[in-house]
């Protein structure tokens, strides 16, 4: 959602800017099969970004410039990441026979109930979800909106890269594409990165859920991340237990982790592996794929989307 741009999927880069580095995933989708063409992660300068977005296009169009050189192949289209935190989701109700220009018609009108700010400075995306089981005459819509601001030093710094976003899309929804999340709807999916843990869930309706809680002190990891889990737990009352634990993000890189919150959770916990139904190009290293797979999952999730068009 927010930007359904771009239909050849063969080769897609995905893309996901979230400090402390920029994080590539280039796939290959042949007969509906991806494999892995390459993989790049990329240091981001401190100064790069603000509030977990862009602040200097500049400079990351430098490091996503570095990291686009070293991997293969000649696309130049790409699908990015908006970190969920910066995008309103809310599932409306619309009639059954509102096509695509109804919907569109009325999406001021549906927004302006949602949207802390002028319609005009708002980039709108919607996807019909189907009837509505108690109402045949009418059908769900989730509408997806974020600030033009953020979609504009996106595009500065991509044009300084050289590439085309075809599709720009909540952070949750390329992470559940990428640890199949619809087969494990007892899962709890946890992404840990520099100073914060989000926590994904699939939501009722086509709206994830997601919540974010800073990590102050990750001298013990193990032990923030078991007090954010079981806060995250107590916060709703009489919900059944996670059969298991899933790890991604850039600060779940120690192999001892899941072991440890295993112990002290006494559930499953595991790492997220975007790659294990996948195939490697020749010359690909299995081994350093394998040891950065769960904080390249939102990025494999992005080069896996599928049936958009672009746009010029």
């Amino acid at each position: 959602m927010l930007g359904r741009l771009g239909k050849d999927a063969s080769s897609l880069l995905g893309v996901e800017i979230t400090p402390p580095f920029i994080r590539l995933v280039r796939l290959h989708r042949h007969r509906g099969r991806y494999s892995v063409q390459a993989w790049a992660l990329e240091s981001l300068p401190a100064t790069a970004m603000h509030n977990g977005w862009i602040s200097d296009p500049e400079q990351v169009g430098m490091a996503l410039l570095k990291a686009v050189r070293r991997s293969v192949g000649q696309g130049r289209r790409a699908a990015i990441a908006l970190p969920g935190g910066l995008v309103i989701e809310k599932r409306v109700s619309m009639p059954a026979d509102f096509d695509e220009h109804a919907i569109i018609e009325n999406l001021p009108s549906e927004a302006a109930q949602f949207v802390p700010f002028a319609f005009e400075d708002a980039a709108i995306d919607f996807e019909v979800i189907g009837l509505d089981a108690d109402d045949p005459q009418r059908q769900h819509v989730v509408v997806a909106v974020c600030h033009l601001a953020l979609l504009d030093v996106l595009q500065a710094s991509l044009e300084s890269a050289g590439l085309q976003a075809c599709v720009v899309e909540p952070d949750s929804h390329a992470l559940r594409r990428a640890v199949h999340f619809d087969g494990a709807p007892d899962s709890l999916l946890l992404q840990v990165e520099a100073d914060a843990v989000v926590f994904h869930e699939g939501g009722a309706g086509g709206v994830p859920l997601r919540r974010e809680v800073p990590l102050h002190d990750q001298r013990d990891l193990a032990q923030a991340l078991v007090s954010a889990v079981d806060n995250y737990l107590l916060a709703s009352p009489g919900r059944r237990l996670p059969d298991q634990l899933l790890l991604s993000g850039a600060g779940v890189g120690d192999q001892h982790l899941p072991a440890q919150l295993k112990q002290r959770l006494g559930m499953g916990v595991h790492h997220v592996d975007p790659f294990k139904h996948l195939t490697l190009a020749p010359g690909l290293e299995a081994r350093s794929l394998m040891a950065q797979a769960p904080s390249l999952a939102i990025a494999c999730g992005l080069a896996m989307r599928e049936g958009d068009r672009c746009l010029d």
